[in-house]
């Protein structure tokens, strides 16, 4: 047989709940009270006839195949990578961009392509020789022209699903720009933009809880930064969302295990038991002789390994091996890994402004107070088994998580109707979504660039250490950071006159003095060859590295915009020289 595959105001506080308070220890005091088996009442028999006739109605009534449309076949790779839900938060999302280097174009590049809705280039540059050079993105008829309109142009050419605009627009008028105007837009990516700038533009989308990707890119070095008070992810797409259960089986699945009788199965039948309920009788058999409890220890585990084997008949016996090797996960202990984010005080304390993700958060605490334990996702891993069992064993495990899932549905609905939200403002799918990767949801609480700028809240110890590390990239950043504060005093960048060696010597001093703001004393040689380098480069962005950053900033984009997998945390360094990047939270 083929393996099977599974397919503010209004607050709310914990006392007010109509479920047990959440609390750590609750949650721990649930789940020891869940830790119990149940006798056995349903034959396997029943079970497998029961889905024998729903296969057959199955295939005299076949469903209509879902016809590919020319969007599916358009955008057929994303749909693959974050579904329909993903790719429809793409085409709703409108991206701005700030000046229309090389880099910028790269970025907004690889988010028109996927059908990113709509786009905005703003920037007050025409375009030069250097910047022809550097940017594929412009050619010879672009010289002289707004390189905004110019960018904007040739960008939409990729792809006529996203809607392009330009903006002749100074950057220092950004400060004074109307709170509408950014309003208008769900993340922003600022290229290349002054600190003096930058630092009122990060507050005021700060502010509004809008993302700011911030981007640089001279010479073989580039940094880009993500900037975002809270970022919260669900579909964060773990390697696999399977929860068996073995160690705490709830009562329909140990009595599924307990009507099979492996002794009177004949040699074929007894070949394709799943082996989930091969574990849960062995593991059952084990307790009844050790005083309750499960394999332990590495010998213990041993010896349990051996007891399967025991039940081993002939050569076909891929199901007991795959139960064997399957020991350590059964084993361990069902445990919950998001208890501090079910604590959280925005889960606890709900308002009418709380965002979709804290409310399901709060009903999956309520859960948990109630059942010890999250929602069963409902998903079976590939396994030995012959159709039938394979169905009537994922329909035991669906079963439960779809009465977990309308567990927590009628808990939001209660939550929004306690803070005066419509109570469909939560669907259906989204709750059933967040009940299967309720495991892995991810809080990602954002640093500001006003912290990390500021030597007081600037994470110094770990920038100074960083900085000490042989062949490391922090010196890059460091580098940066005196660049923008050169470019700001000087109104021009390192390296464009003739005699460098002034330049040189400035960029060092200003590298020495944020140093030294942080709490260092002295540059490093690595960190004098890297500032020489920005000085040799001259603000000149080479395409290749370029392109690179593009790929980088794109990505962590499509993952802010979907909230679709876990984005950087929060800053990337690339160093083309040594062809190497790093990721360091600042």
């Amino acid at each position: 047989m083929n393996k099977q595959h599974s397919v503010g105001p209004n607050c709310i506080s914990p006392s007010t709940s109509t479920a047990t308070p959440l609390h750590p220890d609750n949650i721990r005091l649930a789940i020891s009270r869940n830790n119990r088996f149940e006798s056995p009442s349903t034959p396997l028999s029943v079970v497998t006839e029961q889905f024998a006739a729903m296969l057959q109605v199955d295939a005299e009534q076949p469903s209509t195949p879902h016809v590919l449309t020319a969007r599916d076949k358009k955008y057929d790779r994303q749909l693959r990578l974050w579904a329909a839900n993903g790719q429809a938060a793409l085409e709703e999302a409108h991206v701005l961009l700030l000046t229309a280097s090389a880099a910028g174009a790269e970025i907004l590049k690889n988010l028109v392509l996927p059908g990113t809705g709509s786009f905005t280039v703003a920037d007050d540059k025409f375009v030069t020789e250097d910047d022809i050079d550097s940017n594929f993105f412009l050619d010879d008829s672009s010289l002289g022209q707004p390189r905004a309109v110019k960018v904007t142009d040739f960008l939409q050419e990729l792809n006529t699903d996203s809607m392009g605009h330009s903006q002749i627009l100074n950057l220092k008028e950004l400060d004074s720009m109307d709170s509408s105007y950014w309003e208008s837009f769900s993340l922003v990516i600022a290229h290349q933009i002054r600190p003096s700038i930058l630092m009122k533009v990060a507050k005021v989308l700060w502010d509004k809880k809008i993302p700011l990707v911030v981007s640089n890119s001279i010479g073989f070095y580039g940094y880009l930064r993500i900037v975002v008070p809270e970022h919260t992810v669900v579909e964060s797409h773990p390697d696999s969302t399977v929860d068996l259960r073995l160690d705490c089986p709830w009562p329909a699945l140990q009595n599924f295990a307990d009507a099979v009788d492996l002794d009177a199965l004949d040699e074929t039948d007894h070949a394709h038991v799943p082996y989930v309920v091969i574990l849960l009788k062995y593991l059952k058999q084990w307790r009844a002789e050790h005083g309750g409890n499960p394999p332990s220890t590495y010998a213990e585990k041993n010896q349990f390994k051996d007891l399967i084997r025991s039940g081993i008949r002939s050569s076909d016996s891929e199901n007991f091996d795959e139960a064997i090797a399957a020991v350590l996960r059964a084993t361990q202990k069902t445990t919950v890994p998001i208890i501090s984010v079910l604590s959280d005080l925005r889960a606890q304390h709900l308002h009418e402004n709380s965002t979709k993700f804290w409310i399901l958060v709060r009903a999956a605490a309520d859960f948990v107070a109630k059942e010890g334990n999250l929602p069963l996702s409902g998903s079976l891993p590939d396994m030995k088994a012959d159709s039938i069992r394979y169905i009537a064993l994922q329909n035991v495990y669906r079963k439960k998580a779809e009465q977990d899932w309308d567990w927590v549905k009628d808990r939001v609905t209660e939550l929004l109707s306690a803070i005066d939200r419509p109570t469909d403002a939560i669907s259906e799918d989204e709750v059933e979504t967040f009940c299967k990767f309720s495991r892995y949801i991810v809080v990602i609480d954002g640093r500001s660039l006003e912290e990390e700028y500021n030597p007081e809240t600037a994470k110094a110890t770990r920038i100074l250490s960083a900085l000490q590390e042989e062949n490391g990239l922090m010196p890059i950043y460091l580098g940066f950071r005196a660049l923008e504060m050169f470019e700001e005093r000087n109104r021009r960048y390192p390296g464009l006159l003739e005699d460098t060696g002034d330049d040189e010597n400035e960029l060092q001093s200003i590298a020495l003095e944020i140093l030294k703001s942080l709490g260092g004393d002295s540059l490093g040689e690595t960190a004098i060859k890297v500032l020489k380098e920005f000085v040799r480069a001259g603000n000149g962005e080479l395409h290749n590295i370029s392109s690179l950053l593009g790929g980088f900033g794109a990505q962590e984009v499509v993952k802010l915009i979907t909230r679709q997998y876990v984005p950087m945390k929060n800053t990337v360094l690339f160093d083309g020289i040594q062809s190497k990047s790093d990721v360091w939270e600042l």
